[in-house]
């Protein structure tokens, strides 16, 4: 076997400015010995400490963006994945594109217009990736405005300490702490199917130990037939059908009274039992609540719109469900089978169920919740932190005569230091005397400032521009009189415009000349369109790729 040379390096560059720091602080007494506590070669260390580039400075001649312009793009997409929109590839190639032609055209003294450069390609985007390992490519589900407007650090973070709390208070079992909901499966493609979609919901309840009670499936019918249930069903499984194949109040307090109440009261042995549920009319009725007091259930509602952070069926075991239901599901259309009956979907569930709710699926949902074991910082460091709990930096009083001191470590920088420090600097640069290590470094802080400083107004510039195209839109539609279109069924684009204007011609022919005179005001019903959002049930569990911050919060293991 030949020898395969080794092209990864054994060291990074944090290592060797660790080391570098360490040498300075005079931690050790040679260079000879820091090398060989941070593992790197002496050579390689020496070279850096008679300032060689670095790395990335090196490099940046021959990048497409400086790395003060691409840290500012890092800040941008931080901010973008911390108000729940992450950018998506295109739109940082575009971002980057757009601070690339604004730095050209105005360092540019010919005028050269951008369509001229070269257009930014993925590779650059891969590259990008790898200089700041910080970000990441995902692949996003579209979320609910709701979902993702609720999820507030403080009240998941009392949610938490209710549960812990109530917890600690009457010590429960793992295998009597349940968590059910509920789940629903279309029975037919609707891409190919003539006709409403059909809905099949089953109800689910796990507990923390792994195990699974059994499912309660209710169909959209008035009246169960038996023809849908196979003959190899379990005998534990319950039926039931509702009109729009939803659950109701009825099916959630038949749930409670024959699945959970006589399942959990076998395994638990009279032992206190905590079920955890969303806040679902279906799960918080005055029957239901009854029915737990008498049966020492203690029942914990979620928060509204957090179950798809606090909820074990749907951080882990829903998805899987989905996922194993998606793949028969297509297996059986390219066979050429659209639709399926009410017993072939039954016996596709209970098939494709063990592979979903397995002992390992179902403790990973309560690991990925954060409460078996108890970790609510798996949880909590995926929500951004509230002002009063973000860290600050200490201000200090500085020196300004101090360049190393004044502004080298500010960010933003502070109006009067700054001004302090730039008549410090032209001081040194007025004397004939050469410039000292600190004149030295803030000549190239304020270089890379006024590079950043540009990338984050351009980034501003694109989306004002964005954001006022939209309102001029908007505007130009809400413009003119409304005129209510009768008398046919389906009209042309031309028909609509014909209309409008002959319906402005009629209002100017009206208008009086002269002094208008008062009128009374009087309150006028109109019509609002409806601002909807471009997203429907269908593509809800959609995918898109998109480019995040790495969760850097520290995270219990």
């Amino acid at each position: 076997m030949g020898y395969k040379r080794v092209t990864s390096k054994a060291y990074s560059e944090e290592d060797i400015q660790k080391a570098i720091t360490s040498w300075k602080n005079r931690q050790f007494s040679s260079i000879w010995a820091t090398a060989i506590h941070f593992q790197v070669p002496a050579q390689t260390l020496r070279d850096w400490m008679a300032r060689r580039k670095t790395k990335a400075q090196a490099c940046e001649e021959v990048q497409l963006l400086s790395n003060a312009e691409e840290k500012t793009l890092v800040r941008w997409i931080t901010r973008l994945t911390s108000t729940g929109f992450p950018a998506t590839p295109a739109l940082v190639i575009e971002t980057a594109e757009e601070i690339r032609c604004r730095r050209v055209q105005l360092a540019s003294t010919q005028n050269t217009p951008p369509t001229q450069l070269a257009p930014i390609g993925h590779e650059w985007l891969y590259r990008f990736l790898n200089r700041y390992p910080i970000l990441k490519g995902t692949y996003s589900r579209q979320l609910e405005s709701m979902r993702h407007q609720e999820a507030i650090y403080e009240k998941i973070s009392q949610w938490f300490s209710v549960f812990r709390m109530r917890f600690e208070e009457q010590n429960y079992e793992l295998k009597n702490i349940y968590n059910m909901d509920e789940t629903g499966f279309a029975k037919s493609r609707w891409k190919v199917t003539p006709g409403k979609q059909e809905w099949i919901t089953a109800i689910e309840c796990v507990n923390a130990a792994g195990g699974a009670l059994s499912p309660m499936v209710i169909f959209k019918a008035k009246d169960t037939n038996s023809r849908w249930i196979p003959e190899d069903s379990p005998a534990n499984w319950r039926f039931s059908t509702s009109n729009s194949g939803w659950t109701s109040n009825s099916h959630g307090f038949e749930w409670l009274r024959t699945v959970f109440e006589p399942e959990s009261r076998q395994k638990s042995k009279d032992k206190p039992r905590l079920l955890i549920a969303d806040g679902h009319a279906s799960y918080i009725t005055a029957n239901m609540i009854a029915l737990c007091i008498e049966n020492n259930i203690d029942l914990l509602i979620l928060p509204p719109h957090c179950s798809h952070l606090l909820q074990p069926l749907d951080v882990r075991v829903f998805g899987l469900l989905k996922k194993y239901h998606a793949y028969e599901t297509d297996r059986l259309h390219r066979a050429g089978i659209n639709r399926f009956q009410r017993s072939e979907w039954v016996t596709l569930y209970q098939t494709i169920r063990p592979k979903a709710l397995s002992v390992e699926n179902i403790r990973s949902g309560w690991r990925g919740a954060g409460l078996v074991p108890f970790s609510e910082r798996r949880v909590l460091s995926q929500l951004p932190l509230p002002l009063q709990l973000q860290p600050t930096t200490p201000q200090q009083q500085v020196d300004a005569s101090n360049l190393d001191l004044s502004v080298l470590k500010s960010s933003p920088p502070e109006g009067t230091e700054l001004r302090a420090a730039n008549a410090v600097f032209n001081s040194a640069l007025a004397s004939r005397e050469p410039p000292t290590t600190p004149t030295r470094r803030y000549a190239t802080w304020v270089t890379q400032l006024l590079e950043r400083q540009n990338a984050e107004l351009t980034v501003i510039r694109k989306e004002l521009q964005e954001q006022r195209a939209i309102l001029q839109r908007r505007n130009t539609h809400k413009t003119g009189k409304r005129v209510r279109l009768q008398g046919e069924f389906v009209f042309s684009t031309a028909d609509v415009l014909k209309i409008a204007r002959e319906a402005e011609e009629k209002l100017v022919a009206k208008r009086p000349r002269g002094r208008p005179r008062k009128q009374p005001i009087q309150e006028v019903e109109e019509e609002e369109e409806d601002n909807e959002v471009l997203s429907s049930s269908a593509n809800s569990e959609s995918e898109e790729s998109v480019i995040v911050v790495r969760n850097t919060r520290s995270r219990a293991k």
